[in-house]
């Protein structure tokens, strides 16, 4: 899913002049990780886009090809920071 980050203008601003766009993925279940820093099934969050061409999604540090329907959404800074701490809590040990 491709969520539309809502930020301040000053925000948007910063993102932009390092050439990204203020659209972060979020995949509930990766399915292959050529890197092998999650595992099958691990959700993913990435960081800010840099490119986005028909299914390849490009973040500032990760290449993604996307599969399936996918949507797209618009969410605060907060729910983002949700997600991303819940990740990171499910990839805790004994999480």
């Amino acid at each position: 899913m491709l969520l539309d980050v809502m930020l301040p203008d000053f925000r948007e601003r910063e993102i932009k002049a390092q050439s990204l766009e203020a659209t972060v993925l979020y995949a509930q279940a990766a399915v292959f990780d050529s890197q092998n820093r999650r595992q099958p099934g691990d959700s993913v969050l990435s960081d800010f886009q840099r490119d986005f061409d028909g299914c390849i999604f490009e973040s500032n540090h990760t290449f993604f090809i996307l599969a399936g329907r996918g949507a797209r959404k618009h969410v605060s800074l907060p729910a983002v920071e949700a997600i991303a701490a819940q990740i990171k809590r499910v990839g805790e040990p004994n999480g």
